[in-house]
């Protein structure tokens, strides 16, 4: 069984001046690597198809679904929805029929669809794609909210690290402000952890 704690608890204090040290995700994800089980490494490497643009599409999302991993199932059910949604407005504005480039999801309650709404509706496109990755970022943290040192925090640490990996490299200024967000964030769960092992709750 994976220890969770010890990984969670290890997960670097990006302290170091961010525009002096750069950030890099693909070194990250791979020490994390190398402290999982195979059973868990495959849910990041799933995680990861799901990064990619280009291999996108219905069969990635109808995977997704069916893994037994909660976030998996719920954060890739949200994200497909939301592109969904960004097809369609785009394929609107363009004049042309988006269902062809939608992914078939089960009817359900999405609420975050009048949010989304409301940022397509942003003329600045950078904003938009800032505004969806902090939506992004916000969700990951929503499903692992109660989820402090098992393999969903590891997950929704590894969707905020790519999220500031690729602002570091779009824009620095927006990267630094993510990257101080993720540092703030690491810092609280290790906060958690001390108090927990002075409390004698680990």
């Amino acid at each position: 069984m994976d220890n969770y704690v010890y990984i969670v608890a290890g997960l670097p204090e990006l302290t170091s001046g961010f525009e002096t040290t750069g950030f890099d995700y693909a070194a990250l994800k791979e020490s994390v690597m190398e402290l999982l089980s195979e059973k868990d490494q495959q849910l990041v490497e799933l995680m990861e198809e799901g990064f990619d643009e280009q291999t996108l599409g219905a069969d990635f999302y109808a995977k997704a679904a069916e893994s037994k991993n909660r976030f998996i199932r719920e954060y890739f059910d949200f994200d497909g929805r939301l592109r969904n949604m960004k097809v369609n407005y785009l394929a609107k504005r363009l004049g042309k029929d988006g269902k062809a480039f939608v992914v078939d999801f089960p009817e359900a309650d999405f609420e975050e669809e009048h949010q989304i709404k409301e940022i397509l509706e942003d003329a600045d496109f950078v904003k938009r794609e800032q505004k969806m990755d902090e939506l992004k970022w916000e969700k990951a943290s929503d499903i692992a909210r109660m989820d402090y040192f098992n393999m969903n925090a590891i997950l929704a640490f590894l969707v905020k690290a790519k999220t500031v990996q690729r602002w570091a490299e779009l824009d620095t200024a927006k990267g630094e402000e993510m990257f101080r967000k993720l540092v703030k964030e690491i810092r609280g769960t290790n906060a958690d952890l001390d108090l927990s092992v002075g409390g004698g709750k680990v």
